[in-house]
């Protein structure tokens, strides 16, 4: 069994429309719904962390460290994800992600009284980013031809931005309401309720009309494939690059609203108000990125995925002009680079499970997923924690912001190695 997969599967699809079927779109929803179920109960604490602290009579740093553990379990759950999505599907992970994301929000009313339970609540709903992300790519590579996958994968990609939006916009509003955390979380829980409920009607009336898919080889066929891709260089090479885009994303969208507001020479002086409405633009810019991206691969690239990745780290790259001052002070050239860079982050994901779709067998696609995603999971952490201590020690966020750019370079070689693997395999 081949690690990569054949040339025929990047090439633009003969399939027929029984083949692949209207309903897929209506199938492609469930992904959508189920990310931004799961952003918005991961970001809704964001806001909401110093009552949080005042309320579970807790310090800041470890109302902060919430946020820190929703994303450890994040990382972790991937690795359980992906053999389970590989043996029981990608609805069966996908509708165990909404659960995750909707129960332990919804006991948040009863059970988040106490700093220990609140651990548990943040470690459930980490679990949620796991399963949907591995049942996501081979979701869409059953159900959708090779010349609409790009896309298809692009569109869930821009909902990981919506659904931060939203839950950051929507905490605020819904606490000033019911003046508790544990009420506006717990009501914040129905959009995970409603993708569970969507999910399961879906896929239930779907089931008839899936895809025909080739048999599922045995398990020492499927041992042997997963043992190939383990020991090939694309995989590690793939890792790497993951781990960069998690470096690139999770440090972008941290550090960027401290810098627009703090004032000088640590940041840019503009304020909260102001840090919020450009951090606006970076997110309309990572909504736009995903589609885009997916469209050049599907219409543009013809499936090579590695170039539209490419492309997003080259974009990822203009978030370090952010830090001279003749763009800053050139409003049009500021939100430019805002949104170029916003851009290029939010195409990054998407690309590297269309990289992962096109280079192994389908039958351990989740299992790749969970490896590549789940061990490049850590970067954001890393990237958060080196990013820190760049901060104290300058003062300044001129370093950090040159680390993410450092690590988009990173990325743009990680792409060319993988280029020439590929043309000496």
């Amino acid at each position: 069994m081949t690690v990569v997969s054949p040339a025929a599967e990047r090439t633009p699809s003969l399939a027929t429309s029984m083949q692949y079927p209207k309903s897929r779109w209506a199938v492609l929803a469930t992904t959508c719904f189920t990310v931004i179920s799961f952003q918005v109960s991961a970001m809704s604490y964001g806001p909401l962390l110093g009552e949080i602290a005042r309320n579970l009579g807790v310090s800041l740093a470890q109302a902060v460290n919430l946020m820190s553990i929703f994303m450890l379990f994040a990382a972790l759950s991937f690795f359980a994800a992906g053999p389970l999505c590989d043996k029981y599907g990608a609805p069966a992970v996908i509708v165990i992600s909404t659960l995750f994301s909707s129960v332990p929000t919804a006991a948040t009313f009863w059970l988040g009284h106490a700093y220990a339970s609140a651990v548990v609540i943040r470690a459930l709903q980490g679990c949620s980013v796991g399963f949907v992300m591995a049942g996501m790519a081979p979701l869409v590579l059953q159900w959708f031809p090779p010349h609409q996958r790009g896309l298809a994968l692009g569109i869930p990609g821009a909902c990981m931005p919506l659904g931060a939006i939203i839950g950051v916009l929507a905490s605020p509003v819904l606490y000033r309401s019911t003046g508790s955390w544990q009420h506006t979380v717990a009501l914040l829980s129905g959009f995970g309720w409603f993708a569970l409920a969507y999910c399961v009607i879906v896929f239930t009336l779907a089931k008839s009309h899936t895809p025909h898919a080739d048999a599922a080889p045995g398990k020492q066929s499927v041992s042997a494939a997963f043992s190939a891709a383990m020991r090939s260089p694309f995989t590690w090479v793939g890792v790497l690059s993951t781990f960069a885009v998690n470096w690139i994303v999770q440090s972008a969208f941290s550090l960027s609203p401290s810098y627009f507001a703090e004032p000088k020479p640590v940041g840019l002086g503009l304020g909260p108000l102001a840090a919020g409405q450009l951090m606006g633009v970076v997110q309309i810019g990572a909504i736009i990125g995903p589609i885009v991206g997916g469209l050049l691969l599907d219409k543009v690239l013809r499936g090579k995925a590695r170039a539209v990745l490419s492309l997003g780290f080259a974009l990822a790259l203009t978030y370090g002009a952010l830090q001279f001052s003749a763009i800053y002070n050139t409003r049009i050239l500021f939100l430019l680079f805002l949104a170029l860079s916003g851009a290029g982050i939010g195409m990054l994901f998407p690309m590297v499970q269309s990289r992962i779709n096109e280079l192994y067998d389908h039958q351990i696609v989740g299992r790749m997923n969970g490896v590549w995603l789940g061990l490049g999971a850590f970067g954001g952490s890393a990237g958060l924690f080196a990013n820190s201590i760049a901060l104290n020690h300058t003062g300044s966020y001129i370093l950090p912001i040159n680390i993410i750019s450092a690590a988009a370079v990173l990325g743009l070689i990680l792409c060319a190695l993988r280029l020439q693997a590929a043309k000496s395999a």
